[in-house]
This record gives C-alpha cells, sequence and structure tokens, in this order.
C-alpha cells in the first residue's frame, strides 16, 4: 500500500461513507473514478482491520468477519467470515455469535446445524444482542416449544427498541400466550410499532380500534391505521360504517401520522 494511499486513508473518517462528499464528475475531473477510489479506499480499511484482528483485537475480528460476509473491502468469502466470527465469539462478541447462528442456521460456509445455530442465537441474546433475543422469542413461539420464554425474549428485544419485537410481543398479549390475555398492552405495544411504519402492527392496531379491544372503538382511527398498512379489504369494510364527516377527519389524521412516520424514520 502507498503511502499516499494510506496518508489519504487517515485523513477520512472512520465511518467511511459510501460517498466521500466529492460528485463523480469531480472524481474524475481529478484523473481517477470515484468508485474505483472508495474501493480502494475501503481496501486499505480491511487490511488495517485484518492487522489489528490478528493481533488479538475482538472488534476488529467481528468487522473482519462481516466484511468477508459481504464482500467489503474483500472478496465475499464465508469460510473466512465464519473464522472470524468464531474467533470474536470466543470472547463473547455478541454481533458474533448472532452471525454464527445464521451461518449454522443457513448452511453458509459450513453443513447446516440448527443446534449450534440455536446455541449461537441464545447466547447472543443472553449477551443482549436485540436481533438474537427476536429471533430465539420468534422461534419458541413458532415452534409452540414455550410461549412464556418467548414472551420474556421478545419483551427484552422490544425494550430495545427492536420494532419486529415490538409487534410480536403485542401479538402474544392480544391472544394472552405465555400470559393473561391483555388487549391494552397489545394497543401499547402495536402502537410503538406501527409509529415506526411496521406494516402488521398498524393491521393489529386498526383491529382493535374497530372492535374497541383495549382501545376505545373508534373507527376513524383504525381507517388511518389500515389505511397506512395498505390493507384495501380492511379499509373498504371500515369505510362502508363511516359518514363523509368521519371519512373527512380520518384523511386529516392519516396525514398527520403519516408526517410523524416520516419524521421518525428520517431520526
Amino acid at each position: 500500500m502507498s503511502r499516499s494511499l494510506r496518508a489519504l486513508f487517515f485523513s477520512l473518517p472512520l465511518t467511511l461513507p459510501l460517498a466521500f462528499g466529492t460528485g463523480v464528475a469531480q472524481a474524475q475531473d481529478y484523473g481517477y473514478d470515484e468508485v474505483e477510489r472508495q474501493q480502494e479506499l475501503l481496501g486499505v480499511w480491511y487490511e488495517i482491520r485484518e492487522g489489528n484482528a490478528q493481533r488479538g483485537d475482538t472488534r476488529a475480528m467481528f468487522d473482519v468477519g462481516m466484511a468477508n460476509y459481504v464482500g467489503r473491502g474483500t472478496d465475499v468469502d464465508y469460510d473466512a467470515a465464519l473464522h472470524w466470527f468464531a474467533r470474536a465469539a470466543d470472547d463473547d462478541h455478541a454481533g458474533a455469535h448472532y452471525y454464527l447462528g445464521f451461518m449454522f442456521a443457513a448452511g453458509r460456509g459450513t453443513a447446516a446445524d440448527g443446534d449450534k445455530a440455536l446455541e449461537h442465537y441464545t447466547r447472543s441474546a443472553e449477551l443482549g444482542y436485540a436481533d438474537a433475543q427476536y429471533w430465539l422469542g420468534s422461534h419458541y413461539a413458532r415452534n409452540d416449544q414455550s410461549h412464556s420464554e418467548a414472551l420474556e425474549w421478545l419483551g427484552k428485544a422490544a425494550q430495545q427498541g427492536q420494532v419486529s419485537a415490538k409487534y410480536y410481543y403485542g401479538f402474544l398479549h392480544e391472544r394472552g400466550q405465555g400470559t393473561s390475555p391483555d388487549p391494552a398492552e397489545a394497543a401499547r405495544w402495536y402502537t410503538k410499532a406501527a409509529e415506526r411504519g411496521d406494516r402488521n402492527s398498524q393491521i393489529g392496531l386498526g383491529r382493535l380500534h374497530q372492535n374497541g379491544q383495549g382501545v376505545e372503538r373508534d373507527l376513524v382511527e383504525a381507517y388511518v391505521w389500515y389505511s397506512l398498512a395498505e390493507d384495501n379489504e380492511r379499509i373498504e369494510a371500515v369505510k362502508t360504517r363511516m359518514n363523509q364527516r368521519d371519512l373527512d377527519l380520518a384523511q386529516s389524521r392519516l396525514d398527520e401520522q403519516s408526517s410523524e412516520i416520516q419524521r421518525a424514520a428520517a431520526r
């Protein structure tokens, strides 16, 4: 690696965004192609992180594993990804355990092994990794193995802000799986996920408002949430029971809620 390229790398933000602020046309004016230049810089980044990983830096081990998994600064290499994730997992890196779980489940870089996948997902969840907690909770819920364990892990992931977990956690409360039926608690969690754009939660919240379960019966709110979910069949079913005043109010609320969701997505 040339000194000039290394110096340029260290002058840039460590986050290595995909675009470095110079347009492609400007980049070509300087005599190089922007995309090609970015790939060079990612290669430098990979070289440095790999060196750190070889010296025992756990976070670098995980970064190198991810780089090999997605082809960032190097070619896609599932065998190498598995190796570095395993090295990081030996130091109890939660993300490394999660990706090992996925690779064993999918049979990438190794033979598929459901037991090992579950072992790594579980350890990742125990270390507080929200996506692993969601996976583990939904695994227990899908297989009817233990609704109480499903509720526990989905609740942990939901508390950390994992949107799909918020929906699933609300769903278990609505159905009374692993707990007593509690549509009010379901509505609370559906709302949290629906406001982040989760379609299943928007439908669930619309259903609760339509039937007056856990919340006041409100066809206007039902219409709003069904509309956000683009559930045309339910929209038409509610619409037939609304007058023009209700529809005008619903459209106003829909516009407001759409703006709120867009602002939340931008944060």
